[in-house]
């Protein structure tokens, strides 16, 4: 059925052996013009000539208007404008009528097709009767927030994909020299071999950014929408309905992006790898097995940023174990791959494996002096400073229990431990000074001055950043700063704050992102490189008093902070 409207015109031009009459571009003829019409605008009821249509296409405003071909555009002029009668746009389920309903049941607006085809059972709402009301309440008011609320979620997905995206080829980078130098050890004849390894982390490399850029693009799309959903309602040029239409749709959109927030972070997930030898090939060049594999090591964790997130208390952990004989002072924790807890306990001189999960104590290894710091190391190892022995202890994790390793005697006062590609990092309280030495001892190389000045003061907790490249990071308790240096020691960059006060321990998040607690300040610092700056994130307010050791679990997004004398480490879960 015809819309009320102007016929074209039989005595117009004609196109030469065709039957049908010739239209031409209404807006081009407002101009003086005249152009051959090839489409129909059915939202503002306009013909369009082919460079009239592509504008259109590209105004925000306009770029989601119904467009039809010349072959399915109405027979017609159209009299007036879809914005002259006040009509809202035409439905998309059935493109000749308008919509003119709205149902609150399904969230969705129809056309009268719509309401006797789908929502008959519904109790529906008429646009022109409710359209008023909506547009000055508080639920139309609710929209824009809404909408923002979207946004900085998939802003925050999509950050999270650029920073895997680095990870991914960094791994990539990495996990090949690996392969390459363990290659050049061996013999030229094993080409082959190497040529399919490198194929297949490319094939993993490439499946992981597919994977990943997928999820951003979707991101990035849906982002668009509600940007062009905004300028719709903020735009005076529509008319009440075209607003409640727009308002309806922006409400229907955001649920779906917020409904779908943890569907969208279970997305963001790649497979991580890793290189291993083979020990056959390595001990004989004439062995006929394979040059290696590629390991699934796990997979990347996505991190969160923790300046946007909310971080709620959770249930203390208790780590007293039945042979303790004085509260529990724990100066160390590290996180297994496992998920359970290594602590360093100074005044029971002991270090205790916690299951997070149990809240309970399941391995403890008594010492013969106070421990201070706690390491992981590969193959189910570990790693412990004894301050007062002069030692360094190596742990074995294997299966939850823990068992003495080997002992590696070092100088007087060792504090702060770490590992990175199988070096160890020890910091030195006095003569202040980092030592980088290998897993038997020897030491590589010193971090002590730079042009005769004095890098530490007092150097008692260090980690190594996640980024590219990594870097290592120092909290110096009597310079109250956090100090940044390259793995072959240069400075970099020193952190300060008038809120950190006598920094302990210090712990890698993410690319980033670190975390500091002040032993002094009564809080915990997030350290954005950034940003070049420190935040506090929890203080005394939280119920942080002395914090002395720390970690975060990426898989938890959890918070574990062991204080001054404390039978108990304090969980605080990031929202």
């Amino acid at each position: 059925m015809e819309i009320p409207g102007k016929k074209r015109d039989p005595d117009l031009d004609l196109d030469k052996g065709s039957d049908d009459a010739t239209v031409y571009c209404q807006r081009c003829e407002e101009d003086g013009k005249r152009a051959l019409t090839q489409g129909f605008c059915q939202t503002c009821q306009e013909y369009m000539c082919d460079p009239c249509i592509k504008a259109h296409k590209e105004l925000k405003r306009s770029r989601n208007h119904v467009m039809l071909t010349k072959n399915k555009m109405p027979s017609f002029y159209p009299s007036t404008k879809q914005s002259d009668i006040g009509e809202t746009e035409y439905c998309k389920n059935h493109p000749k009528e308008m919509i003119k309903f709205y149902c609150p049941t399904h969230g969705d607006l129809g056309c009268g097709e719509c309401v006797v085809l789908h929502y008959r059972s519904c109790r529906v709402d008429y646009i022109a009767d409710v359209a008023k009301d909506f547009v000055i309440g508080n639920e139309f008011k609710e929209v824009e927030p809404s909408i923002k609320r979207a946004e900085d979620l998939l802003s925050r997905s999509i950050s999270n994909v650029n920073v895997l995206l680095v990870e991914v080829e960094h791994q990539s980078k990495y996990e090949i020299a690996r392969l390459r130098k363990f290659r050049e050890e061996i013999n030229t004849y094993l080409d082959r071999r190497e040529k399919e390894l490198l194929d297949n982390i490319q094939k993993v490399k490439t499946d992981n950014q597919n994977v990943l850029t997928s999820v951003k693009v979707d991101c990035e799309s849906a982002k668009s929408g509600l940007e062009a959903m905004r300028t719709d309602l903020s735009s005076g040029d529509i008319s009440l309905n075209q607003r409640y239409v727009a308002a309806r749709r922006a409400q229907r959109n955001t649920r779906e992006i917020l409904d779908k927030k943890e569907q969208m972070t279970g997305l963001i997930k790649v497979r991580k790898y890793r290189f291993t030898k083979d020990k056959d090939t390595k001990r004989l060049l004439g062995s006929r097995m394979d040059l290696g594999t590629l390991d699934v090591a796990g997979k990347f964790v996505p991190v969160p940023d923790l300046s946007t997130l909310t971080l709620k208390m959770g249930a203390d952990i208790d780590v007293k174990a039945t042979k303790d004989q004085v509260t529990c002072y724990i100066t160390g924790i590290a996180l297994l791959p496992s998920g359970l807890l290594l602590l360093a306990d100074g005044s029971n001189k002991n270090v205790k494996l916690v299951n997070d999960p149990a809240r309970t104590v399941a391995s403890r290894l008594q010492l013969p002096g106070e421990p201070w710091d706690v390491c992981v190391l590969p193959n189910d190892q570990a790693a412990v400073t004894l301050p007062n022995n002069s030692m360094i202890q190596l742990l074995s994790t294997k299966r939850g229990q823990l068992t003495r390793g080997k002992e590696i005697k070092v100088s007087p006062m060792c504090r702060g431990i770490t590992s990175y590609n199988n070096r160890l990092y020890v910091s030195y309280q006095s003569n202040p000074r980092i030592k980088v030495m290998t897993l038997d001892g020897h030491i590589i190389s010193t971090f002590q001055t730079d042009d005769g000045i004095q890098f530490f003061k007092a150097p008692f907790y260090l980690t190594v950043s996640a980024s590219t490249p990594p870097t290592l990071y120092v909290s110096d308790y009597d310079a109250h700063t956090v100090l940044q240096l390259s793995l072959d020691g240069k400075v970099l960059r020193e952190y300060r704050d008038k809120q950190l006060r006598h920094p302990r321990s210090v712990v890698e998040v993410g690319p980033g992102q670190l975390l500091v607690c002040g032993f002094s300040s009564n809080n915990v610092m997030l350290l954005t490189e950034r940003d070049v700056k420190m935040t506090e994130i929890l203080g005394e307010k939280d119920g942080v008093t002395n914090p002395y050791s720390m970690t975060f679990c990426p898989h938890t997004r959890a918070i574990i902070v062991g204080m001054h004398y404390k039978d108990a480490l304090k969980v605080f879960n990031a929202n």
